[in-house]
This record gives C-alpha cells, sequence and structure tokens, in this order.
C-alpha cells in the first residue's frame, strides 16, 4: 500500500514538473501521458487534482494546462529564504562580535521554528542547536516574536491547537500567559527567552522585515543568564540595531512600523 502511494506521489510530482518546465505554455492531457508514458486516465486524473489544488490552472478554450498561481508563490518564497539567509549573514556576523554571543536567524512555520543560520560567538556557552532543528514556537524568543506579528487568524489557530509541554520550570505553560507574553513584544519591539527552553540559556530575539514590511524571520542572541542580566540592556539595544539594518539589507523602508 505504501509503495503504490509513493508511485502516486511520483507520478504526480513528474506531471507537476513537465507542466512547470515546458517551453509550449501549456499542455494538454494527451501531451502530458505521451511524454511521460503514462495512461490518458491517470494523467486526467492527476491533473485534475493539482488544478483543484490549484498547482495548475486549466484554459478553458483549449483544455491545456499551466502553473497555477500556488507553484509560483512557492518558487518565489524559496527564492526568498535563499536571499534571507545570505542578506542576513553579515548581520548575525556583526552581532556575534559585537556581544561575543552566539547568534541565530530563525523562521517560523506549523508552530514551530527553524533555525536557517547560525553564528557562534567569542564567549563560551554550551548551545544546543544546529541549523535546520526546529524548536516549538511557544518556548523560545525567536518563535515568541515570530508569533506576535502572525496575521490574527492563523495565530488564533495556533493558540487553539497548541498543546503546551514544560521543558523548564520556566516554561510558559498555557495560552493566557503566552498572549500576554505575545501583546507585550508587540508593544517593547523583542521577545526574551528566560530559560524557557534550556536550564541555563537564555536568549533575546527582534524581528526581520521583508520589503513589504511583514515579519518573516527573527535574529536571536543567546548566553548563560549570568552575563544577559548583567548586560540585558545594551544587548537588546545592539540586537534591535542588527535586526533593523537586517530589514534594510533584505528591502524593508524604514518606517513607524518598525514595533
Amino acid at each position: 500500500m505504501a509503495e503504490a502511494f509513493l508511485q502516486t506521489v511520483e507520478k504526480a510530482l513528474k506531471v507537476l514538473e513537465t507542466i512547470a518546465t515546458t517551453n509550449e505554455g501549456e499542455l494538454g492531457v494527451k501531451d502530458v501521458s505521451e511524454r511521460l508514458g503514462l495512461a490518458r486516465s491517470t494523467a486526467h486524473r492527476i491533473l485534475s487534482t493539482l488544478e483543484k489544488l490549484e498547482y495548475v490552472v486549466q484554459n478553458q478554450k483549449t483544455g491545456k494546462y499551466k502553473s497555477g498561481v500556488k507553484l509560483i508563490h512557492i518558487g518565489a518564497n524559496i527564492l526568498m529564504n535563499m536571499s534571507m539567509v545570505k542578506e542576513c549573514r553579515p548581520y548575525l556576523e556583526e552581532l556575534s562580535n559585537l556581544t561575543g554571543e552566539t547568534s541565530h536567524l530563525s523562521i517560523y512555520n506549523h508552530g514551530v521554528i527553524t533555525f536557517v543560520d547560525k553564528v557562534i560567538g567569542n564567549n563560551p556557552a554550551k548551545i544546543a542547536s544546529i541549523i535546520g532543528q526546529n524548536r516549538p514556537a511557544y518556548a523560545s524568543a525567536s518563535g515568541k516574536v515570530l508569533l506576535s506579528f502572525l496575521p490574527q487568524g492563523q495565530l488564533q489557530k495556533f493558540l487553539e491547537k497548541t498543546q503546551f509541554q514544560s521543558f523548564t520550570p520556566h516554561s510558559i505553560a498555557n495560552k493566557k500567559d503566552l498572549e500576554q507574553c505575545l501583546l507585550k513584544i508587540r508593544t517593547q519591539g523583542y521577545g526574551e527567552d528566560q530559560q524557557e527552553a534550556e536550564e541555563g540559556l537564555v536568549c533575546y530575539a527582534a524581528p526581520v522585515r521583508a520589503r513589504n514590511g511583514e515579519v518573516f524571520a527573527a535574529i536571536s542572541i543567546s548566553g548563560p543568564p549570568s552575563r544577559f542580566t548583567e548586560n540585558k540592556d545594551q544587548l537588546i539595544s545592539k540586537l534591535i540595531e542588527t535586526a533593523r539594518k537586517a530589514s534594510i539589507a533584505c528591502g524593508w523602508v524604514v518606517d513607524f512600523s518598525w514595533r
């Protein structure tokens, strides 16, 4: 059963690739079936499914198919994310050089954050993070920053379905506390993780904005409570300024929507 399912997925992806890479603009069911060696009925079912999901669009006059808007959006997001890491890298390095602490770049997806870049600081600190690693958004400074700037509908869905887990005695354990925390972040412009994900690790994070002003990533610094409590104001000031410069590098035009 699993093998049959994987074969179906493979066929669908090949159909999608064929439509997306054709030089003819549009392809019909016959074109797809002949190029991929599929039965016409199979090609038709796959194309109909892809159309329903908005990955392809059918020309009502010719009956042929071309790439849909959703496929274009996915490609644009991939390119943006690749560009994002490249544009933000110098600012992660700058932040780590200024503070001596380890910095991260994170993005949000379906309730978790993913570390997409990391620069290790000169100051000693054991930080168990690797690029590509996921963490629950509610248990990290970057995650709470990204949650706080989600559209209200997306945020409510997250709050309704999230089952809170306490990683340390300091972890946020319920919806009410998280909502209050997110409101505070929107007001002050940065987020905190006071040993919520790991004992002995404090983290501060600030939003990174795209050209249209939307928050699409977060820059953070992490280290032990001893250094971060004593130097909190200085660290946060450098963090916010660095995130602002990274946003400008990503095309954001400075205005009063920073916070």
